[in-house]
């Protein structure tokens, strides 16, 4: 007897995939919030409806308008999409949604998928709802005068913040680079940190070398562990064996005798110091390994604590990092300077090209 094809494993792997591939491509392609959360919300309650649907053409067609969906939000036409969700929900869920995003414009637009004008909208969402809160506004506004008049008052609180935050950064003088590191293992990786290379600007090789290091120490922890295991078995061995030879337990310390010491030639940390042949038969093999996994490990540590003394210090990248630091902490404070000699005094909020948002962005703030 056929199976259905609910039960076929290619299937299942299809609409996952596919669904998969529809998740990542709605933060990507969709700049709205509100419009990325509907459509989340209407393909999560479809695939539950529809998960015990035994009808292929129903499947097939639903399918169809999935791949659709994938398609349009790669080519960016969201009224399609919008089109494609209206006669999936009922029109009490839309009126629901509508009321609770009413400083939004409608879902689907294509000016809301703008990134600039969905921040624009938050910002007024937030004026209003913290005037509201205070009882400075009313509970309902019009659409219209939230853009005309409410739209460049909350703009302009906004940039009145921004701006004392920049005024309060260039008070504090110029910054300084410094020296900072991660550890990762027994290795202190440094680098400089500064207000030039911060985030994204910090060197993507730096992350590179970070994340190997951090594999290759937790590498060396698990080849450790695993050799203290089989130290373990092997000393148990051994002793059963000089037993079985002389009739006499031995006593061994093994933590102590695989200890291994930074400090001291390594000719005396890789000799055997047992006076039992069956230890040495047995441990010395083992503890060797683990010597040879140590001894890498602390040459690494050397490595970066002279890459930090040699590289970093002496005239390397901390001096010409703290150097372009104070050239443009020079250069923020003329443009600063400028600007609240020359433009501040004249700001207009409701003229457009003259208001605060307009007059920062002009400066590079």
């Amino acid at each position: 007897m056929a199976q259905n094809f609910g039960k076929i494993p290619s299937h299942k792997s299809y609409v996952l995939s596919l669904y998969r591939t529809v998740l990542r491509n709605i933060p990507k392609c969709c700049h709205s919030y509100a419009f990325q959360y509907e459509i989340k919300k209407t393909l999560s309650k479809q695939l539950f409806k529809h998960k015990h649907d035994k009808s292929s053409w129903s499947v097939y067609t639903l399918l169809n308008e999935f791949s659709l969906l994938n398609n349009c939000l790669l080519e960016g036409k969201l009224q399609e999409i919008k089109n494609l969700m209206k006669p999936l929900k009922k029109m009490k869920k839309q009126l629901e949604t509508t009321k609770i995003l009413n400083s939004l414009t409608s879902l689907g637009d294509v000016k809301t998928n703008d990134p600039e004008e969905v921040r624009r909208f938050h910002v007024l969402s937030a004026y209003i709802k913290r005037k509201q809160d205070l009882g400075l506004l009313p509970a309902y506004i019009p659409k219209t005068y939230q853009h005309k008049l409410l739209l460049p008052l909350a703009l302009n609180e906004h940039a009145c913040l921004k701006l004392f935050h920049i005024q309060q950064k260039l008070k504090n003088g110029p910054p300084s680079a410094g020296l900072s590191y991660t550890k990762e293992g027994r290795n202190q990786i440094w680098f400089v940190r500064s207000p030039i290379n911060k985030g994204r600007q910090q060197s993507k090789k730096l992350g590179i070398l970070i994340r190997k290091e951090r594999k290759d120490s937790q590498k060396n922890i698990d080849n450790l562990n695993f050799c203290e295991i089989n130290a373990a078995w092997a000393v148990h061995e051994a002793i059963w064996e000089e037993y079985l030879e002389s009739k006499k337990i031995i006593k061994v310390n093994l933590p102590k005798y695989l200890e291994y010491a930074a400090n001291i030639p390594k000719s005396t940390k890789c000799n055997p110091s047992s006076q039992y042949q069956k230890i040495k038969e047995w441990v010395d093999p083992v503890r060797e390994i683990m010597f040879e996994l140590h001894s890498k490990s602390f040459q690494r540590v050397e490595y970066f604590n002279k890459y930090k003394e040699k590289l970093l210090k002496n005239g390397g990248q901390l001096a010409y990092f703290d150097k372009k630091s104070k050239e443009m902490y020079a250069k923020r404070l003329t443009l600063f300077r400028k600007m609240s000699k020359e433009t501040l005094p004249y700001v207009t909020l409701f003229i457009e090209g003259r208001d605060l948002p307009s007059v920062l962005a002009k400066y590079g703030f």
